[in-house]
C-alpha cells in the first residue's frame, strides 16, 4: 500500500507544485475566513496548509490516474461511442427491432439524441427541462433576488437606485432589465397578476439554460466522448439540484451563464475548426450575437469574450482568420463600451454605472487601511480618495467589515475627482502598507478557498467570528426590496412546494460524500486546479490549453466579487456569482474527459477545412 502511495506521488513530480500551492491557498483562505486576517506567527495555519497539501498531493495523482485507465480502456473500443450520426442512426434501427408498445415509444422518448441541428437540439432541450420541471412548478411564481427586483421595478417606472422615475440604471446590465421587465409585463397583461408573468420569466429562462445545456452535451458526444462520462455529465445536469433551482431562479449571474454556454460551444466549434468557421457567414453572424449577448448580460463577460478572443492569436491558425476574430473582438468591445453609452443610452434614458463598480476590490483595500491605520496617510492622498470613492476615508475606517465591500461602496455615483489620482493614492498607501491590502485580498476572497467562514454581514470587524459551511445556498423563496417590485408581489410565507425544494437542498448538503459537491469551493477553486493539473500532465498541444482559456478568466474575474461568503440575509450572492463556476466546470470535466476519438475527430475536420480551403 505504501509502495502504491509512493509510486502515485512520484508519477506526479513534473507537477506537484501545484497541488502544493493549492495547499498552501487552501490553508491560508480557511484561516482567514473565519478570522478576517492571517497570523504569520501562528502554528495552526501551518498545520493547516500541510494537510491540505498532502491531500492535495495525493487525490490529484489518484484522480488522475483513475481518470487515464478509463480512457485507455474506452479508447481501446470497450465502451466508445461513435462521434457521428451513426450512434442515433443504430439506436432507431434497435427501437425498431424491438417489438412495438409502450417500452420502446418511451425509450426513444428519453434518449437523448446529441446533435447541435436545431431539431434534435431543442427535443433534448425538451428532455433536459423535464427533468427540472418539477423544480420550476415547485419553486411557483419563481424566484426573483433582491437585485432582480429592482432591476424589474425600474422597467415598471418605479424610482430605484436614487434614479428618476422610468430611468434605467445600467449598474445591472439594461438587456437583463429589458428582458425580465417584458416577459414579467407580458404575464401580467394576459392574466392580471405578476405572479404569472414571473412563473412565465422563469419556465422561459429555464427553457433557455436546458438549451444551452443540451448544446454543451451535444458538442462533447460529437469531439468523441464516451458512453459513460457522456451519461454521468448528462445525468448531473439533469438531477443534481442546483441546476434547475438556479436557472428557474431570475437574477444577471444566471442569464449570464445562460449565454455563456451558448458562447462556450461556439468558442470550441471555433477553436476546433481551427478559426475556419469564423469565415462562414452564418456562423460568424451568430458568433457575433452570442459574444453580445455575453458582454450585455452581466460586464465581466465582455471582458473575458474579448481576452478569449484576443489570445486566439497564439494558436496555430491562419493570419486571416486570426483577423476576423480580433476585429470581432474590438467590434463588440466599441459598441458595448462606446456606441451603446453614447449613442443608445441617452435615447432610451438608461443612466450609465458607476466607475467605481469595477474597483471594488482596492477599494476594500483601502479601507483595511483606513481601519487599521486611520491616522496614516497625508491631506494629499486622503483629499484624492474622498473625491474618487464613494465613501470618505473616515466613512470607510468605521464601516469596514473583512468579508464584504458593500459596507464601504454602497450604490453611489460619484463623477467627480480622477481615475489616474485615484491610482497613483492607491499605489502610494499600499506601498505603507502592503501587508493590510494582501490581508483584505484574502479575507473578502476567502469564501472561495475555505470550507467553513463567517458570515460576511452583521459581525464585528474584529474576530472571533461565528461558523458556517461555505457552500451552495440557493433561493427557494423570492428575497424582494418591500419598497420596490415587492410591494406588487410581497414576500410571503414559503409555500409548501418552495419549503420541500429548500429541505431537498438541506438534505444534499449534509449526506456525506454528496455534500462535498455543494461546496463554493470546490468548484471556484479545486476543481479549476485539477482540470490546469491534469491538462499539464498530458503535455497539451496549443489548441487544449486554447479550449480552457474562456474557463481561466471566469475563474479569475470570479476573485474580483465583492462578497464571497453567505449573507445572513440569505440573499444568496456567493451562490450566484459562482454559479457559472459549477455550470463551466461540469463542462469542463467532460472535456477534460475526451479521449483518442477526440484527436480522431480533430484530424478529420482539420482534414476538411484543408479541402474545403
Amino acid at each position: 500500500m505504501v509502495r502504491r502511495v509512493v509510486a502515485l506521488v512520484r508519477s506526479s513530480r513534473r507537477t506537484v507544485w501545484l497541488p502544493l500551492l493549492l495547499g498552501l491557498v487552501m490553508g491560508v483562505g480557511g484561516y482567514s475566513a473565519t478570522r478576517g486576517a492571517v497570523s504569520f506567527g501562528d502554528p495552526t495555519l501551518y498545520v493547516q496548509c500541510l494537510a491540505y497539501a498532502a491531500l492535495f498531493c495525493l487525490l490529484f495523482p489518484l484522480l488522475f490516474s483513475v481518470r487515464e485507465r478509463a480512457r485507455r480502456r474506452d479508447d481501446r473500443g470497450d465502451d466508445a461511442i461513435a462521434v457521428d450520426s451513426d450512434v442515433t442512426a443504430r439506436a432507431d434501427e434497435d427501437d425498431r427491432a424491438m417489438p412495438a408498445g409502450k417500452v420502446s415509444r418511451l425509450r426513444k422518448a428519453v434518449r437523448f439524441e446529441y446533435v447541435l441541428r436545431a431539431p434534435g437540439l431543442l427535443r433534448d432541450a425538451l428532455r433536459v427541462f423535464v427533468c427540472w420541471a418539477p423544480y420550476v412548478i415547485l419553486l411557483y411564481p419563481g424566484i426573483l433576488y433582491w437585485d432582480t427586483g429592482d432591476q424589474v421595478a425600474q422597467f415598471f417606472g418605479m424610482s430605484v437606485f436614487g434614479q428618476e422615475p422610468g430611468q434605467i440604471w445600467n449598474h445591472h446590465p439594461f438587456l437583463d432589465t429589458y428582458f425580465y421587465g417584458s416577459v414579467i409585463w407580458l404575464g401580467h397583461a394576459v392574466s392580471g397578476h405578476y405572479e404569472v408573468g414571473m412563473f412565465l420569466l422563469s419556465v422561459v429562462h429555464a427553457f433557455l439554460a436546458a438549451v444551452a445545456v443540451s448544446a454543451v452535451l451535444a458538442y462533447l458526444r460529437g469531439r468523441g466522448l464516451t458512453r459513460r462520462p457522456l451519461i454521468a455529465v448528462t445525468a448531473t445536469f439533469c438531477f443534481f439540484p442546483v441546476f434547475p433551482i438556479m436557472f428557474a431562479s431570475i437574477v444577471k449571474d444566471t442569464t449570464f451563464t445562460i449565454a455563456l454556454l451558448g458562447w462556450f460551444v461556439m468558442y470550441l466549434l471555433l477553436v476546433d475548426s481551427k478559426l475556419a468557421s469564423i469565415t462562414r457567414p452564418g456562423f460568424l453572424a451568430g458568433f457575433v450575437v452570442m459574444s453580445l449577448l455575453v458582454a450585455l448580460t452581466k460586464s465581466v463577460g465582455l471582458y473575458v469574450m474579448v481576452a478569449a478572443l484576443l489570445l486566439l492569436v497564439i494558436g496555430r491558425y491562419k493570419a486571416k482568420f486570426k483577423a476576423v476574430c480580433v476585429a470581432v473582438a474590438i467590434a463588440c468591445f466599441a459598441f458595448v463600451s462606446i456606441f451603446l453609452p453614447k449613442v443608445v443610452f441617452p435615447r432610451l434614458d438608461i443612466v450609465p454605472g458607476e466607475r467605481q463598480a469595477a474597483i471594488v476590490v482596492p477599494i476594500q483595500m483601502v479601507a483595511r487601511v483606513a481601519h487599521a491605520n486611520p491616522s496614516d496617510v497625508t491631506d494629499e492622498e486622503k483629499q484624492v480618495l474622498n473625491e474618487y470613492l464613494p465613501m470618505s476615508w473616515d466613512e470607510m475606517a468605521r464601516n469596514y467589515v473583512p468579508f464584504t465591500t458593500d459596507p464601504v461602496t454602497g450604490y453611489a455615483i460619484k463623477d467627480t475627482g480622477s481615475v489616474v489620482d485615484f491610482a497613483k493614492a492607491w499605489l502610494s498607501v499600499g506601498l505603507k502598507h502592503p501587508r493590510a491590502y494582501v490581508q483584505a485580498f484574502i479575507s473578502v476572497e476567502s469564501g472561495w478557498l475555505a470550507f467553513n467562514g463567517a458570515p460576511a454581514n452583521n459581525v464585528e470587524p474584529q474576530a472571533p467570528y461565528p461558523e458556517i459551511a461555505l457552500q451552495y445556498q440557493p433561493l427557494t423563496t423570492n428575497a424582494l426590496n418591500d419598497s420596490t417590485f415587492g410591494r406588487f408581489v410581497p414576500n410571503g410565507t414559503p409555500s409548501k412546494g418552495q419549503t420541500a425544494v429548500k429541505g431537498l437542498v438541506r438534505w444534499v448538503q449534509d449526506v456525506p460524500i454528496l455534500n462535498v459537491f455543494m461546496y463554493l469551493t470546490v468548484w471556484a477553486l479545486i476543481v479549476p486546479a485539477y482540470l490546469l493539473y491534469a491538462l499539464i500532465r498530458r503535455r497539451p498541444g496549443r489548441d487544449d490549453v486554447i479550449r480552457f482559456i474562456p474557463y481561466w478568466f471566469v475563474t479569475a474575474f470570479l476573485f474580483l466579487c465583492p462578497v464571497t461568503i453567505q449573507l445572513q440575509n440569505d440573499h444568496s450572492s456567493p451562490t450566484r456569482y459562482a454559479f457559472s463556476m459549477l455550470v463551466m466546470g461540469v463542462a469542463m470535466i467532460g472535456v477534460n474527459l475526451l479521449g483518442a476519438n477526440a484527436a480522431v475527430n480533430d484530424r478529420q475536420n482539420h482534414r476538411q477545412i484543408q479541402q474545403n480551403h
